[in-house]
């Protein structure tokens, strides 16, 4: 009996990702390093859509897995980290969020967040207008909810805002924007 949950959670998942795998194998490569930082600031100020950020994410994930990256991410890096939840990359020039500059990015669950200087994680989500998530053991990530985009047959991408910290990058704070999969 339990096994047909799991073969219907297994099938229910494959479905999920079909459209995203399919997509990936038909986006176009970045013209150019300024398009890729244009669709990066948008993608972490959630005004990107669900293709957009794949777009992006597919393209980082082959720098990740040591394959060669597109032209347009020339000197795009994957940075050593010993946290085994993300994957943490060097930018070859600095890219402005929220008013603070980066060179670093880090993916994380579904999303993709600029690693900022400083413990300001408070201020930030305070000048973003960002409540506590309220799930436990995540008091340290703010939240607020963008928008949602309705992909048909009861699934939906919930696009969040975030900001937090985590213990493995003290002194850091994380900010950008998480593309959801709502079933």
């Amino acid at each position: 009996m339990t096994r047909f949950p799991l073969r219907l959670a297994a099938a229910a998942l494959a479905a999920a990702l079909f459209p995203a795998l399919a997509s990936a194998a038909d986006e176009a490569p970045y013209r150019d390093a300024a398009e890729v930082r244009s669709e990066l600031v948008k993608v972490l100020g959630c005004q990107a859509s669900r293709a957009d950020y794949l777009r992006l994410a597919n393209a980082v994930t082959e720098i990740y897995y040591d394959k060669p990256a597109q032209p347009a991410l020339k000197g795009w890096s994957k940075a050593k980290d010993d946290n085994a939840f993300v994957a943490m990359f060097d930018l070859p020039e600095a890219v402005t969020v929220h008013g603070r500059p980066t060179r670093q990015l880090m993916m994380a669950g579904e999303g993709i967040l600029a690693v900022l200087d400083g413990d300001i994680a408070d201020k930030l989500a305070g000048e973003l207008k960002l409540a506590p998530a309220g799930e436990p053991l995540a008091g340290h990530i703010r939240v607020r909810e963008v928008r949602s985009e309705d992909l048909g047959d009861g699934v939906a991408v919930k696009i969040v805002q975030t900001v937090s910290t985590i213990t493995s990058h003290p002194g850091k704070t994380m900010v950008g924007c998480e593309y959801r999969m709502s079933y």
